[in-house]
């Protein structure tokens, strides 16, 4: 193995490339990427969750200086309004200004043992807390989540209320506050307490000038004209519309929703049937009030056909309408959405994005490997996209790592696949619970999708599944419980498991998570004000957004 050839940019392609680069630095292989300037980035802002920065610190990428280059701001979280309530909104201030119980905020804080509750102030917690139960096994079964539960079944806490006694961040997020005061004294927990959101555009420039390209990557620009074959099927070149022709050992597709290469490789497409939303009208929104609306949370907001997200970023918002194409055409969806945002500023045209859910059955075909979107995509919700693009290019970097100097074997190629299958199984599931568990009627979409308790039972196991913590899940345990409490599916056959003594002790533990959290978040600074200060040298929103479109 001599040369792999990446196809595509934009995020996935040029992490792709800087990870393998970082990975291979002192071996012989080439690493080229053909990136076509015919071919626009796709992307109107980026929600992301933790791991991501996993990835970038593998890079060793400095984080203000990347959040700076991509116009990023911290995320705390995801803010779900109206996926049970049958009131119309149909402009974005009727979201903004739901009441609170038509809301629920999905954070980042792990669930820890409850072993936990007994130590004292002093005792910092340890990976292990959060990673092993109380017999020392991996896996959290002892679940603090079980205690806050039971709080709620006894009505010492609302459904409405449970994120804030469960983690630090709710304050902080609803009051849009920094989870760094001005001192950079981090104030919401040192364990993936953020992700961020980032501009989809620019954080492959940021990837490939500070990483990539310094590293050795071959940057080929090229529209790709023709794909050259062996008599084994393997892929032996690519044409380039200009003339010239790029061979290789392995192809990487990150082509996104084109599958340039996957789509000429002897594998089957995996069609989803299970989700609603396979559609999108998307914008950049200019900000009236960076103070008001530079939320430093992902925004999911519920409609009669589908949902809105919005994307704050340093300079706009990047925002949506996902829509069920089948009750509702473009048009008018579109037409909704330039309501929704009627007396904002579009920095550019809506547009319409279409897809297919689903996966290749074999997301590994001879040398053709599909990573991100290139080898399968479910649905934008849940920030899932750039994560499953590092899963794949963290396993193709391992089998690599252990094949350099042979063939790889098709179990390996198998298990590549199998492993990518399980992972957009999981978040198929989970993205589909936001629609089955809701107990909406109100429209032919809701009536077809709403209200399915096998679902429920299904989204309860989960949580209790012993998998369910970081390291085996891209969802965090605890959050298929709070989806079942707000879609009001917490009913008998929701077992939980507690030590009645233990009950006073998790009690005062949730009392103080809410304290703490309320109080430091009126002493952090607004996001705004830290951003403009600490990361983007005085500089407005709106000068940093001039300098963009210029």
């Amino acid at each position: 193995m001599k040369k792999i050839v990446i196809v595509g940019g934009g995020v996935v392609g040029w992490f792709t490339a800087a990870l393998l680069a970082k990975r291979h630095s002192k071996s012989n292989l080439q690493i080229a990427l053909v990136e076509s300037p015919e071919v626009p980035i796709l992307g109107v802002g980026e929600s992301t969750i933790p791991q991501l920065g996993d990835m970038l610190s593998w890079l060793d990428v400095d984080e203000k200086a990347w959040m700076k280059g991509t116009r990023s701001i911290y995320k705390l979280g995801n803010d779900f309004v109206g996926w049970n309530s049958e009131t119309d909104k149909n402009h974005v201030t009727d979201h903004w200004n739901a009441p609170k119980s038509q809301r629920q905020f999905y954070h980042f804080s792990l669930t820890h043992r409850d072993g936990v509750f007994k130590k004292s102030f002093y005792n910092k917690l340890k990976q292990e807390d959060f990673f092993y139960d109380n017999n020392g096994k991996f896996g959290v079964d002892n679940k603090s989540y079980d205690y806050a539960l039971q709080l709620v079944r006894d009505g010492v806490i609302s459904v409405e209320d449970v994120a804030e006694y469960t983690c630090d961040q709710y304050h902080f997020a609803m009051k849009n506050k920094s989870p760094y005061d001005m001192e950079d004294d981090l104030l919401t927990g040192d364990l993936r307490s953020y992700a961020w959101h980032v501009d989809a555009e620019r954080f492959p420039v940021i990837v490939r000038e500070q990483v990539a390209l310094p590293l050795g990557v071959e940057w080929i620009q090229g529209y790709v004209h023709k794909i050259n074959k062996s008599d084994d099927g393997n892929v032996s070149s690519l044409d380039l519309k200009d003339g010239s022709t790029i061979e290789g050992d392995i192809f990487v597709d990150c082509t996104g929703f084109h599958r340039l290469l996957m789509k000429q490789m002897p594998t089957r497409w995996k069609q989803l049937n299970h989700l609603p939303t396979q559609s999108a009208i998307v914008a950049p929104v200019k900000y009236k009030d960076p103070y008001k609306e530079m939320r430093p949370y992902t925004q999911s907001y519920a409609q009669k056909n589908g949902w809105n997200f919005i994307i704050p970023l340093y300079s706009r918002m990047g925002s949506g309408y996902i829509f069920d194409k089948n009750s509702e055409d473009a048009d008018s969806a579109r037409e909704r959405f330039i309501k929704y945002w009627d007396g904002y500023d579009f920095i550019k045209e809506p547009r319409l994005i279409e897809w297919e859910s689903g996966w290749y059955e074999d997301a590994w075909v001879k040398n053709v490997v599909g990573v991100g979107t290139g080898q399968g995509f479910v649905d934008p919700m849940e920030a899932n996209s750039i994560y499953v693009a590092q899963s794949c290019i963290q396993i193709l970097d391992q089998i690599l790592q252990k094949y350099t100097h042979m063939d790889i074997p098709e179990i390996s190629k198998k298990a590549y696949s199998k492993h990518q299958q399980k992972l957009e199984k999981q978040i198929s599931d989970f993205i589909s619970y936001h629609f089955t568990l809701s107990k909406r009627q109100d429209s032919p979409m809701w009536k077809k999708w709403g209200n399915n308790s096998e679902d429920a039972i299904k989204n309860w196991q989960e949580y209790r599944s012993p998998r369910g913590y970081t390291g085996r899940n891209i969802f965090l345990d605890y959050q298929w419980a709070q989806q079942q409490l707000y879609l009001d599916h917490f009913d008998d056959y929701c077992d939980i498991q507690i030590n009645e003594s233990l009950m006073p002790l998790a009690q005062a533990n949730f009392d103080f998570i809410k304290n703490k959290g309320e109080a430091l978040s009126e002493y952090a600074p607004h996001i705004y004000d830290y951003l403009r200060e600490k990361m983007y040298d005085g500089a407005t929103y709106s000068e940093v957004l001039e300098d963009d479109l210029h």
